[in-house]
């Protein structure tokens, strides 16, 4: 979260005419532009794109967005664009036009490593940003407190994992021919690497660790363990649930693309670095089998007075107490030792 006095050597005249400009509607293709007016209703205008399928952004959009723009202003719209493209757009037009372009496969690692860098949208640091992005941070810390935005955020990182997701399927369809001969002038022969379209019922690679949509248990737990280890998360996360879960409706947090968010809430026992040191002891552990992106979209933590956090990367900035990590680590202790206890023998094979 960024505060105004981190944002204070923002010139006024960029401050007057970036908050006139606050938010804006993005339209992709041939939705109509949206007009921006002031004051600024900002529930309003979070909920309209929601609802309406378009992008956000807090700083102005200096093209108009449609596919051909989305691929040459890559880099620019990862950055400042929050994606909410409606689905059929983004699986029937974007994703089959990717498919039909043949991009180069050093075009597509380049967007891949991209989208890496970009998980969702202003995540650039402060100290690297100019006055307009600085105060565009600061926008983005005020309107968190707008849940309709936060769905918003919540779709913009799924549709960056969709995205990455459909270019690697593109670069698993590319593959290295058997070097051909080439001769060069001085009457020498040397290899010539090409890349070919490879058929389509080629296997896919393994699925990456942050495409999963829910919190996926390690693969090699037998379907004991796997109910063992739902259980006493169910057991020892229960106190904190924010709403109520079913066993049945818990164990699909870590069975189900559809699963919902696990909302936990801030306890005087447990709050939120405790929770931070679980889960990052879980992925340690390899238990979860998912990256912190998925664990940090899956999970929310909220204070004790009801406002989310904002998420796992900005719950433990402190240091945290050694006693608190050993409590935590105390709490999950049986359960990795049953874990250790079956896996062993698979590891000695």
């Amino acid at each position: 979260m960024n505060m105004l006095m981190q944002v204070k050597d923002v010139p006024f005249s960029v401050r007057v005419r970036e908050t006139n400009a606050f938010i804006r509607e993005i339209p992709y293709k041939d939705q109509p532009k949206k007009a921006f007016g002031w004051p600024v209703d900002f529930d309003f205008v979070a909920s309209h794109a929601l609802h309406n399928h378009y992008c956000i952004s807090f700083l102005n959009c200096p093209f108009r967005l449609d596919f051909d723009n989305l691929l040459a202003h890559f880099d620019w719209c990862c950055k400042y664009l929050y994606f909410n493209f409606e689905q059929s757009v983004l699986r029937i037009e974007i994703f089959t036009r990717l498919e039909e372009l043949r991009l180069s496969h050093d075009k597509i690692e380049y967007m891949v490593q991209v989208l890496a860098r970009y998980p969702m949208a202003y995540s650039y640091n402060l100290e690297n940003a100019d006055f307009r992005q600085k105060w565009a941070l600061l926008k983005k810390s005020n309107f968190q407190k707008c849940h309709t935005f936060r769905q918003i955020v919540d779709i913009d990182r799924t549709q960056r994992l969709l995205l990455a997701e459909q270019f690697r399927a593109i670069l698993d369809e590319l593959k290295v021919t058997p070097p051909a001969e080439h001769i060069n002038p001085r009457g020498m022969s040397t290899p010539v690497m090409k890349l070919i379209p490879n058929n389509r019922t080629a296997p896919r690679r393994e699925r990456e660790a942050s495409l999963y949509n829910f919190l996926k248990l390690n693969e090699d737990f037998s379907p004991e363990l796997h109910q063992k280890v739902i259980d006493h998360l169910y057991n020892l996360l229960e106190p904190c649930f924010r709403n109520s879960y079913t066993r049945k409706n818990f164990a699909l947090l870590f069975t189900s693309e559809e699963s919902s968010v696990l909302e936990l809430i801030k306890k005087s026992t447990w709050d939120n670095q405790c929770f931070a040191i679980l889960f990052r002891e879980l992925k340690k552990e390899k238990v979860l089998q998912v990256s912190w992106l998925v664990i940090d979209k899956k999970v929310r933590v909220y204070k004790s007075e009801g406002d989310a956090f904002s998420g796992f990367s900005d719950v433990s900035n402190g240091k945290i107490d050694a006693q608190k990590r050993n409590r935590v680590r105390k709490a999950i202790e049986p359960l990795l030792t049953l874990i250790r206890n079956e896996l062993a023998p698979a590891k000695r094979k």
